[in-house]
């Protein structure tokens, strides 16, 4: 949906080779049954959001979710394709990210400079909310619940219930439909 080529990196299948799909395009990637693997945005060299997926899982189902744990530059969503209550992800990520930029005192600015870059006023990048908590606060300002954020329950600790429950499955094994853009990434068929 983006009007520029993008790179994505592609774990797991396509032989672990990235990928650029066309401005306006499309590409398609084969993943077999009982196969996981990830989708994911790479903005000036650094990874972005991710759509983590498994096909036909445990119990017969796609377990699909979109994270922003190792940063964003763009907006993402992943969902079963015709299934728009299996989405996961904001379609307008970075837009509520700039919203919540521009609302920010120059105080919580500043003490994210290091991790969140802008160009002309706007956000471009952010880093790594994992390895940033004020940044990780700040994401969950505008995003909590919406997509994947920072640490899920892994290695004895709970994690973030929010963040858990990105990380569900999806009904059944279907074709899955990975969209990007800059703007609205809601999916328009």
């Amino acid at each position: 949906m983006s009007g520029h080529d993008q790179l994505f990196q592609v774990h797991g299948w396509n032989n672990n080779q990235d990928i650029t799909v066309p401005a306006y395009g499309e590409s398609t990637i084969e993943a077999p049954d009982g196969t996981s693997g990830a989708v994911i945005a790479i903005h000036d060299g650094c990874i972005g959001e991710q759509a983590e997926l498994t096909k036909n899982g445990f119990g017969g189902n796609d377990f699909i979710d979109l994270s922003n744990i190792c940063g964003a530059g763009g907006n993402l969503i992943v969902q079963q394709v015709g299934k728009d209550w299996t989405r996961k992800g904001d379609p307008c990520f970075m837009q509520n990210l700039n919203d919540a930029w521009q609302k920010a005192d120059q105080g919580v600015r500043d003490g994210l400079s290091q991790c969140v870059h802008v160009g002309d006023g706007v956000v471009r990048r952010i880093d790594a909310p994992k390895d940033f908590p004020q940044l990780e606060q700040f994401v969950r300002s505008f995003a909590d619940g919406k997509t994947y954020i920072g640490v899920g329950a892994w290695g004895g600790s709970p994690g973030n219930a929010n963040d858990n429950a990105q990380s569900s499955a999806a009904q059944g094994s279907t074709d899955i439909l990975i969209c990007y853009n800059d703007g609205d990434c809601t999916p328009q068929w």
